[in-house]
């Protein structure tokens, strides 16, 4: 998580880090949380048990958590809806086929990473 932060707030976005940090903390948290209590559709990848209840809340925390934090930046806009779903989906993706906890790694510096890329590109 420091690594985030320490390749971030040099290049003065530190918020891509912060991001990426809130991403793992409520997304994931939340995801699992949402999975145990009210999973009734599982899947299954690489032998990890997942639920598309968890996964779908991984989705909405994540899209939310963008919006938030760059809206409050930039103000809200359609290319701001672009980056926050597709930092949403490659959080979603990248929490669903992480093995053995290493999703406190890729989320994080997943979600960091497209959402400076898509904002560099849609923003």
């Amino acid at each position: 998580i420091g690594g985030v932060m320490a390749w971030c707030w040099p290049q003065g976005y530190p918020y891509f880090g912060v991001i990426g940090i809130l991403i793992m903390c409520w997304g994931d948290g939340l995801a699992a949380l949402v999975g145990q209590r009210w999973g009734r559709h599982p899947y299954e990848l690489w032998g990890e048990k997942k639920s598309y209840e968890g996964s779908l809340t991984m989705a909405i925390v994540s899209t939310l958590i963008v919006l938030i934090v760059l809206g409050s930046l930039q103000g809200l806009s359609g290319s701001l809806l672009l980056v926050a779903l597709g930092v949403a989906i490659a959080a979603t993706a990248l929490e669903a086929v992480s093995k053995y906890g290493i999703d406190n790694l890729t989320v994080p510096i997943g979600t960091t990473t497209v959402s400076l890329i898509l904002s560099s590109l849609l923003g």
